[in-house]
């Protein structure tokens, strides 16, 4: 596989022996040209739960972290990640709340990992201009702004750097190195489990072509399990290490898997209807490949209809995906890179496909992290094979310029929750959950009746959701100044689910507009308690009303929480100077 390309004398980058120096600092350079502009975005969406809000991240227990979900001890939803948990953590003295400081260290990463995507690609291609080639795809590539730009983007990037770091310790023999990198490339993501499967297929495609070489007496599939049963102890600690993390897993979390109410749906979905959307899915995840024009970044329900036996589309993606591997079977023997190239995106797409086992979403950008090495690898194989350097140069350079001003233009999409949710409601107005962000994003900027007419958008896609049902009691409080419309509302939305937060936030505030204290006091403190990330106004009213009724060292200690969750918010200081003095 290594003979895919000759080595190119002829880009000077290469014509020394600093080489992989000078990759390391076009990477970064290249990172910096394509996301600088998003440095100063604020927290949006997960951010604000998993950094700014999260009072885990502010102590460094690494061991403690081993033994606790992603979201907390309300709701795990199935997510662990402590590792990336832990990168937080060692940050937050440094950076505080500040954004901007989560996410330069994204960007370094990903610059990192760019450039491990060019060692790799380099012993696979054997071709150091292919290998560059491929690397500034995988990095200044569109479809990756999710992933680089969004601060919990860092389990991804995290995972990717170990992943690749753990796929070149093992290719130079060093087992028990890549073993370690791999066990934490899995604890920053699940996704990187995949490891040992991308290894096993390296090792059968690297015979590809050699019963050529020795008279055509052995097949290439003898010499690829042949040269796999080589393995077999490199291999055995890989998987060992793979069986130890699952079982630390299922130790914190009880389980392998995403529970019911943690998947797409709650789980309602049959393996036919994943299967059968999952072709819609590949068709939306071709379009990002080749075209990223337009990107959303959620794709919660509806944005890809839950596909059947009669939707076309449907059987067409999945048609695809099946010729394709079918063709990158077929061609190994004779283009074992692109047949590697291929395979690897299918391999690494595995744990988030939804074809095994069910997930959160049915899809996502930040899911193509991992897989676009393939993908990467596939275009440099192509671009170096262009034998003219005129039309080689032409379109590395239209490449160049056209994939940093789309991820210029989609990191001012990450701006802010404002935004973010208009672009999201715009690219998927199908989106209930796009609709719920968008409503609450322009409650906080007192557009009230475009905020009411989101939620209202919202609960015509997903009837019932409890979340929508609070935003549209709130938006309706605001406007009428009163609770009779909002009651019912807020009845409803408890019903659908007793312990959703921000219906009782809701009711907390219509106890205080009619004056009842006490049962304001209640309706707050259940709220904060049925979530891990309360919001910092949520904790201000409570601590109000804690400070009205004599409890100061409580409400102190509550504004405090509030500030450390929005060290901003002015009001917040105040009373904290106030009961300080």
């Amino acid at each position: 596989m290594q003979a895919a390309h000759q080595r190119d004398s002829r880009v000077n980058l290469f014509n020394n022996g600093h080489t992989t120096t000078r990759v390391l600092v076009l990477c970064l350079l290249l990172v910096a040209v394509c996301y600088a502009n998003s440095i100063t975005n604020a927290f949006i969406l997960d951010d604000i739960l998993i950094v700014g809000a999260n009072e885990r991240i502010r102590h460094i227990e690494p061991v403690q972290f081993l033994f606790q979900s992603y979201w907390g001890d309300l709701n795990h939803a199935g997510i662990y990640r402590p590792l990336t948990i832990f990168s937080f953590s060692l940050e937050y003295p440094i950076w505080g709340v500040w954004a901007p400081g989560f996410r330069i260290t994204n960007l370094l990463l990903h610059a990192v990992n760019g450039w491990l995507v060019f060692l790799l690609a380099r012993g696979l291609l054997g071709s150091p201009a292919a290998a560059l080639a491929s690397a500034a795809v995988y990095l200044i590539h569109p479809v990756q702004t999710e992933a680089v730009v969004s601060i919990v983007g860092r389990s991804e990037l995290l995972a990717a750097g170990l992943f690749f770091s753990a796929w070149l310790a093992f290719r130079k023999r060093r087992t028990w190195l890549a073993a370690v990198a791999y066990f934490l490339a899995a604890l920053a993501k699940e996704s990187a489990i995949t490891l040992p499967a991308i290894v096993i297929l390296e090792l059968a495609l690297s015979q590809a072509g050699s019963e050529v070489s020795m008279g055509g007496n052995v097949s290439r599939w003898q010499l690829a399990i042949r040269n796999i049963v080589e393995s077999w102890r490199r291999l055995a600690v890989l998987a060992i290490t793979g069986v130890a993390y699952l079982g630390l897993r299922f130790y914190v979390l009880g389980g392998l898997g995403i529970p019911a109410s943690g998947q797409y749906l709650h789980g309602t979905l049959t393996l036919f209807q994943r299967w059968m959307t999952s072709g819609r899915v590949f068709l939306e995840y071709c379009k990002l490949l080749l075209a990223p024009v337009e990107i959303a970044s959620d794709y919660d329900f509806n944005s890809i209809p839950v596909a059947g036996l009669a939707d076309w589309d449907a059987w067409l993606g999945l048609a695809l995906v099946a010729a394709t591997v079918i063709l990158a079977v077929r061609v190994a023997k004779l283009r074992p890179t692109v047949s590697f190239g291929v395979l690897f995106f299918f391999i690494a797409l595995l744990p988030v496909s939804n074809w095994i086992m069910p997930i959160a979403l049915m899809m996502a950008e930040r899911f193509l992290y991992i897989p676009m090495f393939g993908f990467a690898l596939l275009a440099g194989a192509l671009w170096a094979g262009i034998q003219d350097r005129g039309p080689r140069h032409l379109i590395a350079g239209g490449f160049v310029i056209i994939a940093a001003l789309l991820c210029i233009g989609h990191n001012y999409i990450w701006q802010d929750t404002l935004t973010f949710h208009r672009n999201a409601v715009r690219v998927v107005p199908n989106n209930a959950r796009a609709r719920l962000g968008y409503g609450f994003a322009l409650l906080r900027v007192d557009k009230v009746p475009e905020a009411k007419e989101q939620f209202e958008a919202g609960l015509r896609i997903l009837p019932n959701s409890a979340p929508l049902l609070a935003g549209l009691a709130s938006a309706t409080m605001r406007i009428d100044g009163n609770c009779e419309r909002v009651r019912p509302l807020v009845a409803q939305a408890l019903t659908n689910d007793t312990r959703q937060w921000h219906s009782l936030w809701v009711l907390g505030d219509c106890f205080m507009m009619e004056g009842k204290i006490e049962q304001a006091e209640k309706s707050y403190r259940l709220a904060i308690q049925n979530t891990d990330f309360p919001d910092a106004q949520l904790l201000f009213s409570w601590a109000r009303i804690l400070e009205a009724r004599g409890n100061t060292p409580t409400a102190l200690a509550t504004y405090e929480r509030a500030a450390l969750i929005d060290p901003t918010d002015e009001g917040i200081k105040m009373k904290i100077r106030q009961l300080t003095r």
